[in-house]
């Protein structure tokens, strides 16, 4: 499947009940980090085709040319939710970066025009967007992302 000349791969996501704790975990156990943290609240989002707002907490960490994320619900019905109930924390996603906004719309429209269904959305306003499809050949979800720039972290776990 070609994702296009732009696309490249920017994180493999961990589902976790708590960020700081699993960052702080993983920064002792095996030497990762800095873990960057933030919140980051979806007022205009869609969770398996219905309109959402949801908030989760994210934590980022650089590994060689890509990064490590891990993810926990906060508030609203989301798929991190679902995550936790059915298969609790774990690897949940990879995620493919986009230069453009354009470029992220161009894939998903051709990924949902092959069938894929659409599990999560979220418009991030000038910040981006990003949605998360669901890809059978590897029993996981596929997020497609674009973003500007991140603000500076509301928390740094070393």
């Amino acid at each position: 499947m070609d994702l296009g000349d732009s696309g490249t791969l920017h994180h493999t996501c961990f589902v976790v009940r708590d960020v700081e704790r699993t960052a702080s975990e993983l920064a002792h156990s095996l030497g990762l980090g800095p873990w960057n943290i933030w919140t980051i609240d979806v007022r205009s989002g869609t969770v398996r085709g219905r309109d959402a707002a949801y908030t989760f907490r994210v934590a980022i960490a650089a590994v060689g040319g890509s990064n490590f994320e891990l993810v926990s619900p906060v508030a609203g019905e989301t798929v991190y939710d679902e995550h936790l109930r059915t298969h609790g924390e774990g690897f949940h996603h990879t995620c493919i970066l986009y230069a453009t906004r354009e470029a992220l719309s161009e894939n998903r429209a051709r990924l949902v025009g092959q069938g894929r269904k659409m599990v999560q959305s979220g418009d991030l306003g000038a910040l981006g967007e990003f949605c998360y499809l669901e890809m059978p050949e590897t029993r996981s979800i596929l997020e497609l992302l674009y973003l500007t720039e991140l603000p500076p972290p509301e928390k740094t776990i070393a």
